[in-house]
């Protein structure tokens, strides 16, 4: 659902960046007291450098992106399409070097958050309008270069659970509600008793811990050399604005968070949340998980 500006002029954008960034301090607040988890190690391949992307490559992946533009283009979508079998040649070098030095660009941190409402909900509510990031095509163009080497380690190694559904092949929607209510008429068949429990986090892409969600990736993931920074710089330094038609928010440097919109964010916290498949397995409870954006 897109936004009109009529949802939402009842408040400036300085006011959501505050209710935004407010609303992932109370949530980590809340969990202030918990103690420090320590991450096991497991033992996994393990991936040191990132394959050079080659000019063909950022081509294909140029001609592949949908035409969306974010104000923090340099130009529109469409032209950089035109353009590819020129840019493509300075856009692989770049990126290249970003891979090889586990440097992601200063510039491709910032987002232009779009705060959208929820389906039928009062707009006069800021809790009923979500952030939406918006982030540069270069910015989601090389995340999908290290998408592609990302995506190949981990199905390599076998290291995503069964039960995760969304942003991965053969794990839509559609199979996790078919595998959940198959779940269901086995246990029925059984003559069992099925009891159904949904749990929805709350802010959850936005409180991600960015220490944690290293120590997993290098513990329980096998990163390490140029990638693990890579996936640190990525992470680092990151910040957001609110727009609001003409208007635009101070600026929210954050501390925690995948980045919404992006991505690598929602394989990000596939990732994060690897180990409560685990915990779930040993009170012997049928699991399945789907992360949306």
């Amino acid at each position: 659902m897109e936004t009109r500006s009529e949802d939402v002029d009842a408040h400036t954008a300085d006011e959501f960046a505050a209710f935004f960034r407010d609303k992932v301090a109370s949530v980590r607040a809340a969990c202030a007291l918990t103690p420090l988890y320590d991450v096991p190690y497991r033992t996994t391949p393990t991936l040191e450098q990132f394959a050079p992307v080659t000019v063909e490559d950022v081509g294909r992946l140029i001609g592949s992106a949908l035409c969306k533009t974010c104000q923090l283009d340099p130009m529109p979508t469409w032209l950089f399409k035109e353009m590819r079998p020129l840019l493509s040649p300075f856009l692989s070098l770049l990126f290249n070097k970003s891979l090889t030095s586990g440097l992601f660009p200063t510039d491709f941190k910032n987002a232009v958050i779009c705060p959208r409402l929820k389906e039928w909900l009062d707009a006069s509510q800021l809790k009923n309008c979500r952030p939406v990031s918006n982030l540069s095509f270069l910015s989601k163009l090389l995340q999908r270069v290290v998408q592609v080497r990302l995506l190949a380690f981990l199905d390599d190694g076998d290291m995503l659970p069964a039960t995760q559904s969304a942003y991965r092949q053969f794990h839509s929607t559609d199979s996790a509600v078919l595998k959940v209510y198959n779940d269901l008429l086995l246990a029925a068949d059984s003559g069992l008793v099925s009891a159904l429990c949904l749990l929805d986090l709350t802010a959850a892409f936005d409180t991600v811990d960015h220490d944690l969600l290293l120590l997993r990736l290098e513990r329980q993931f096998g990163f390490h050399g140029a990638v693990l920074q890579w996936f640190r710089s990525y992470l680092s330094d990151r910040s957001f604005r609110v727009v609001l038609g003409t208007s635009s928010s101070f600026l929210v440097h954050l501390l925690c968070f995948v980045p919404q919109g992006s991505v690598l964010g929602p394989r990000m916290f596939i990732l994060y949340m690897t180990d409560l498949a685990d915990l779930v397995a040993k009170h012997q409870v049928n699991f399945h998980s789907f992360a949306d954006d």
